[in-house]
């Protein structure tokens, strides 16, 4: 097998995986083993070994010796931490870097918040799946690809949590944040960022005391 068709097939396997992770397909704190996945996706150990070294390295499962892979629920406080980062992230890029926002790319962002409001309102996947795409989209606009990359694996994480428990996610404010990219209004613009980003928190999900001392 060349190098190309094992890299395709690892992509397959990884991509199927990580579908049937977080659709539920597997239950929360499920162990999988390597001779299990072979069988139920019908490959080598090969490309199911990459495919666990990448989502174990993402923190969507962890390595458990001699047992296998434990599909990893975050806590509270993870949740937390990672809206506060993609905050973070994203604001400081968008305020740094929007002078590359060009009209084609206001059209494509527009067009994921088209597709979002067409999609049935009782499909979730779908929903999360736009809204997921709407801030890669934005971020790819950038060209820094490790911050890209560690804004998809929080993404991931997000996922599997907002999937499992049916959280919805709205797009009414990307298409406020569409609307004052394109008069320029950058400030507005990094502002309702911010809020569309923590708008994901878990209700259950507060400030530590010591978080609410930094405020």
């Amino acid at each position: 097998m060349g190098e190309k068709n094992f890299n395709t097939l690892k992509n397959q396997v990884y991509d199927a995986l990580f579908s049937d992770i977080i659709s539920g397909v597997y239950p929360a704190n499920a162990i999988l083993t390597e001779k299990f996945l072979m069988e139920k996706y019908s490959v080598s150990r090969a490309p199911i070994r990459e495919a666990l070294t990448q989502l174990t390295g993402t923190h969507i499962l962890s390595s458990i010796p001699r047992q296998g892979y434990e599909i990893l629920q975050p806590t509270g406080q993870q949740l937390l931490e990672i809206v506060k980062f993609r905050s973070a992230l994203e604001s400081s890029f968008l305020e740094s870097y929007c002078i590359y926002i060009d009209e084609s790319w206001i059209k494509e962002l527009r067009t994921t918040c088209i597709n979002y409001a067409n999609c049935p309102d009782n499909d979730f996947m779908a929903h999360w799946h736009y809204n997921c795409q709407f801030h890669l989209q934005l971020f790819s606009i950038y060209g820094n690809h490790y911050s890209y990359k560690l804004l998809e694996d929080a993404l991931n994480i997000q996922t599997i949590f907002f999937v499992q428990k049916k959280h919805s996610a709205t797009m009414d404010l990307h298409l406020a944040l569409v609307d004052y990219l394109e008069k320029g209004e950058i400030a507005t613009a990094v502002t309702i960022l911010k809020a569309d980003i923590e708008n994901l928190l878990h209700p259950d999900v507060t400030p530590t005391p010591v978080d609410q001392d930094r405020k």
